[in-house]
């Protein structure tokens, strides 16, 4: 609700009227005024009450009171307000008011005349005055003074000079400036500080008087001083005071002593002596006193005189002095009674109607907020509570809600020690804050009143200008209070279009923001980012911490850091901190993407010694910092450098691929070659010298070190020195050489390697004998365990780059892996990192590859030149053709044993040449067989690769079937096969025409019929005869009678012994 009428101020003079219901003032006033007048004995009341409890709207009633009735007159009321005259001598002023009151007042009470000279004595001030005179010393008297001095100087001078008129005129120059200035000072004076005209009569006498001495100056001293009343002087005059009023018809003088509550301590206590001493122990026939005090404020006065009690660390007292003065001090003491809830509320509203007008009601939440947050209900305190919010009404915004100006009055002490604080978490709602904590509208109201802007701009002008300078401070305190305010994002955005410190502003929304990635949040820092003018020339000369934070969360982030680079790097010059552009640039990296580092293609050229600190601060990433170096002088200043240093220099595998360095490489070869007797420096030289090896390949050392000096240092080198790795690698590097020293020495010093001293060996090994190299020579160093080891070393490790000629290798496989002593698929493993290198083995090369190689690869045939190898294998064996098959099949040769081993899954040619083979000498044609075992191989790889051998055997069955041209030989040969493959029992003939009863007395063949009996028996059935072969058997078996499985065999075939079936 808004009161809309204007209001008016409220009078605070007590109205002398109990307005509150009940009456309880009305009362307690006829009481007091029943004692002043019926009680003789009572000189001095006092009353207790609260400031604003309505002490002096009491004493009025009371005034009021004795006013009325047919002695109305005789009581003379007088005010003594003490508070007004706190910084007076308060005897004395008590006398001089009261006094000045009866006999000048507007009805004179005492004779003006009796009382004349007492009062002007009693105002009367005492003055004393003490003259000191001081001759004084003036200008003048120093210019004259002065003109005398230089006189004989300017005799001098005149009579250096020939023209007389000229020395005359020299003679009187001092006189003439010395008047002349001392009348120009009395003109001055006259007119500034006297206000007078200049006359030369004037002048001329002061002149004159400097002489006789007669320019004194005088110097007063005064003393005013004013006369406190001593106590006697006090009581007697107010007795005489008594005394008159007792003459003038007896009127009864009421002494009210009022606002003594609001005095000091010590004025306290001085006034309290004085009203003590002068009224409490004194009677006066006409004379009453009323004393309205505050008793916590008198007890507070007199908290020094208390006796107190040590108790738990605490001064408790035990007496409390303060009331016994008040007990001590007056008759008798009245209360004022506190105005009930009822009461004080229809105070309220009347005092309301009153600023108001008759027609205004006031708000209930009004009511509620005054009655929260007020302790003690007074009419005082409800009448300037009510004045204020008059005022503030008539000032502020006309929408603003009645209830938010009586907040904002409870509440404005502590709004104006924190306002941002407390218009955005209010602390003084105390009981009321369950209503008003969550209110939206409440900070905006308070907001409003307490700047005193309207509505609408009161918390975006306000907290824009507030947010704004503590951005530009780096500090977030506002902000973080306006988290979650409902304008907060838009105070926000005003705020950045003002700042005026970007680094600041930066650092402080970091904080504040922290990892709040929103819309809104990325929109800030949008706008603090264009706020920042980009673009523009900068003060920041390299890298600084809000840079990145920037480019961390701005859209535009290719445009910023295209921006940041163009500024480092024009500031980039000889001697600037490296260290710090590098940070700088790593923390943009941080915060965008490696595409959006391409966008810039600057580079500036750095000395070569700062080159070399960026290569060696970042070896992974040196060139992404948009620093170079010229070519030329990087090479003159690694040449010119201390052979120390040079030899300590590590970068030269980073610098290669960005600068070419011709110098630095002859340098370092020149220098290994020239300091093969210093060992520290030689081994630190050698890292160099490898560094420079080109494309990997090993370092032919015969350029430069010959062989004796590599025999030399290895005599001169234990197995533990650092060196001794390099140096018995190039040893090894060079036993093909045939020097022989260096042959004796491997053959016979070595020995063998600690598994430490290997792993070293095979480290560097490769810088001066490539991996391949080493393998194929192998053979050469059967005797020499030690280089076996070294090269398992190197197949069963990496130590960098390795080289190797893989045609090579596999030719030599089988030599390889005996000494290797490795499993086949490790070797074939590290082989295949030449993967891309195994084309080289063509169809060609397959008869140079090992059976047992071929065996290998099949087994690791996932490896790349397993597959590549296998197919080439494969390629060759559909190649040959049938009559190679036919040569092959019969003298197993290589072709043979490599089909054995890995074969296609067809193969046209080898099955036509071992038909070709088992047709012809089925039919007699040709004498060519193959032996039993080669011919089990040939059907297994048939089988394998999904032939039906069954195929090549019923054409044998047939062709002895039809031909009859079997015989022993032949069916020995074939029969095994035959029964297998050849599907005798399918043929009508195959008993009389293949098992024949001629062959059965060979026990091989009978054993042969014997192992197929089931065979042989469905072939006995499917012939048309069994006569011949039946009778066979049974003079077999009557043969030989003892032969219990011959006898078993034809009961199987149910061949009756005696020859019948």
């Amino acid at each position: 609700m808004k009161t809309t009428s204007k209001g008016k101020l409220l009078s605070k003079v007590p109205c002398n009227d109990d307005l509150f219901e009940g009456g309880a003032h009305r009362k307690l006033a006829i009481e007091i005024s029943d004692e002043i007048r019926n009680d003789d004995n009572c000189t001095i009341i006092g009353i207790d009450g609260g400031w604003g409890s309505g002490k002096s709207n009491l004493v009025g009633m009371i005034q009021k009171e004795l006013s009325m009735g047919t002695n109305g007159g005789k009581y003379h009321f007088f005010t003594y307000d003490a508070w007004g005259h706190q910084t007076d001598l308060q005897r004395r002023t008590i006398l001089e008011e009261l006094t000045s009151d009866l006999v000048k007042g507007q009805t004179p009470i005492l004779n003006e005349n009796s009382w004349k000279d007492s009062l002007e004595n009693l105002l009367a001030k005492k003055k004393h005055t003490s003259t000191k005179t001081i001759p004084a010393i003036g200008i003048g008297t120093i210019v004259s003074l002065f003109t005398i001095l230089l006189t004989p100087f300017v005799t001098h001078l005149a009579s250096l000079v020939s023209v007389e008129w000229l020395k005359q005129a020299v003679l009187v120059i001092p006189y003439v400036a010395a008047y002349g200035f001392f009348g120009y000072r009395h003109y001055g004076k006259m007119k500034d500080k006297y206000k007078q005209d200049f006359t030369w009569e004037k002048c001329l006498s002061e002149f004159f008087l400097i002489y006789k001495d007669d320019i004194k100056e005088e110097t007063k001293f005064e003393t005013i001083s004013e006369k406190e009343p001593s106590s006697r002087q006090f009581k007697e005059w107010i007795h005489e005071i008594d005394d008159g009023l007792k003459q003038n018809n007896g009127i009864v003088l009421v002494l009210v002593i009022d606002n003594m509550d609001r005095l000091p301590k010590q004025k306290v206590q001085e006034l309290w002596a004085a009203i003590h001493s002068c009224f409490s122990e004194e009677k006066y026939t006409n004379i009453r006193i009323i004393v309205p005090f505050d008793r916590l404020h008198i007890r507070n006065a007199f908290q020094s005189e208390n006796l107190v009690r040590q108790c738990d660390g605490k001064d408790n007292p035990i007496t409390v002095y303060g009331d016994d003065f008040i007990n001590k001090t007056f008759y008798i003491v009245y209360t004022v009674p506190p105005p009930i809830l009822s009461g004080w509320m229809h105070y309220f509203k009347d005092r309301w109607k009153e600023a108001f007008g008759n027609s205004a009601i006031v708000d209930y939440s009004v009511l509620q907020v005054y009655d929260m947050l007020t302790k003690e209900q007074s009419p005082r305190k409800i009448i300037a509570f009510i004045n204020q919010f008059v005022t503030i009404r008539n000032l502020c915004d006309e929408r603003i809600d009645d209830k938010y100006i009586a907040l904002y009055i409870f509440g404005r002490s502590k709004i104006i020690e924190n306002p941002l604080e407390e218009i955005l978490n209010p602390s003084y709602l105390q009981g009321l804050n369950f209503l008003y904590s969550d209110d939206e509208n409440m900070a905006s109201n308070i907001s409003s009143l307490y700047y005193q802007l309207s509505l609408d701009k009161a918390m975006d002008v306000v907290f824009t200008r507030e947010v704004t300078a503590e951005l530009d401070d780096n500090n977030v305190k506002v902000l973080d209070q306006l988290r979650g305010n409902a304008n907060y994002w838009e105070i926000l955005n005003h705020s950045i279009t003002e700042v005026s410190n970007i680094e600041n502003a930066a650092l402080a929304l970091e904080k504040h923001f922290g990892d709040n990635s929103s819309h809104e949040a990325s929109l800030i820092w949008d706008a603090l980012y264009m706020r920042s003018n980009p673009g523009s020339a900068t003060r920041d000369k390299q890298y600084e911490e809000y840079h990145g934070i920037l480019l961390k969360h701005i859209s535009e982030k290719k445009e910023y850091y295209a921006h940041l680079l163009t500024v480092y790097h024009a500031n980039i010059y000889d001697g600037f901190d490296l260290q710090n552009y590098i940070k700088g640039i790593d923390k943009l990296h941080e915060f965008i993407s490696e595409e959006d580092r391409k966008i810039s293609d600057r580079k500036t050229i750095i000395s070569p010694k700062q080159y070399l600190q960026l290569v060696e601060s970042r070896k992974d990433n040196f060139e992404e910092y948009g620093l170079v170096v010229e070519d030329e002088k990087m090479d003159d200043y690694l040449v010119n450098l201390d052979v120390n240093k040079l030899a300590d220099m590590k970068l030269y595998p980073l610098l290669k691929n960005e600068v070419e360095l011709p110098g630095y490489k002859e340098q370092i070869k020149q220098l290994v070659a020239e300091n093969t007797s210093n060992i520290q420096i030689e081994t630190k030289l050698l890292y160099r010298l490898k560094e420079i090896v080109k494309n990997n390949s090993p370092i032919d050392i015969s350029i430069y070190l010959n062989d004796n000096d590599i025999y030399k240092m290895l005599n001169a080198l234990s197995k533990d020195d650092e060196l001794y790795p390099d140096v018995l690698g190039m040893a090894i590097s060079r036993y093909s050489s045939g020097n022989v020293y260096i042959r004796e020495y491997l053959q016979n010093s070595i020995g063998t390697l600690t598994e430490d001293q290997t792993e070293k060996v095979s480290s560097c090994i490769e810088y001066y004998i490539c991996y391949g190299d080493l393998l194929l020579q192998l053979d050469d160093f059967s005797a020499m365990q030690y280089v076996a080891d070294i090269a398992r070393k190197l197949t069963t490790s990496k130590y960098g780059v390795s080289t190797m000629d893989v045609k090579k290798a596999l030719v030599n496989y089988d030599t390889i892996h005996e000494h290797l002593k490795l499993e086949s698929h490790v070797i074939l493993t590290r082989f295949n990192g030449w993967k891309k290198y195994i084309s080289s083995v063509t169809l060609e090369e397959v008869p140079s590859l090992s059976i047992s190689l071929v065996g290998d690869m099949k087994n690791s045939s996932e490896l790349q030149i397993s597959k590549h190898c296998l197919g080439m294998v494969e390629e060759y064996l559909e190649s040959l053709d049938q009559e190679a098959w036919k040569h092959s099949l019969v003298s197993n040769d290589y072709n043979f044993k490599l089909l054995c081993v890995y074969h296609p899954k067809s193969l046209a040619f080898y099955i036509d040449a071992f038909k070709e083979i088992m047709r012809g000498y089925a039919l007699g044609n040709s004498d060519t067989s193959i032996s039993n075992e080669l011919t089990e191989k040939a059907i297994t790889i048939l089988n394998d690769m999904g032939y039906d051998s069954s195929i090549v055997f019923k054409e044998v069955r047939d062709i002895f079937v039809n031909n009859s041209c079997v015989n022993k030989d032949k069916l020995r040969y074939f029969g095994k096969w035959l029964f297998l493959y050849g599907n005798l029992e399918g043929s009508k003939k195959s008993l009389n025409k293949i098992l024949r009863s001629e062959f059965l007395d060979d026990p091989e063949i009978l054993k042969l019929v014997s192992e197929n009996k089931s065979v042989v028996k469905q072939m006995m059935k499917k012939a048309d005869d069994t006569s011949d072969f039946t009778n066979k058997l049974s003079a077999l078996t009557k043969q030989h009678e003892d032969d219990d499985g011959l006898k078993s065999l034809c009961s199987y075939w149910g061949i009756d012994v005696d020859g019948s079936k």
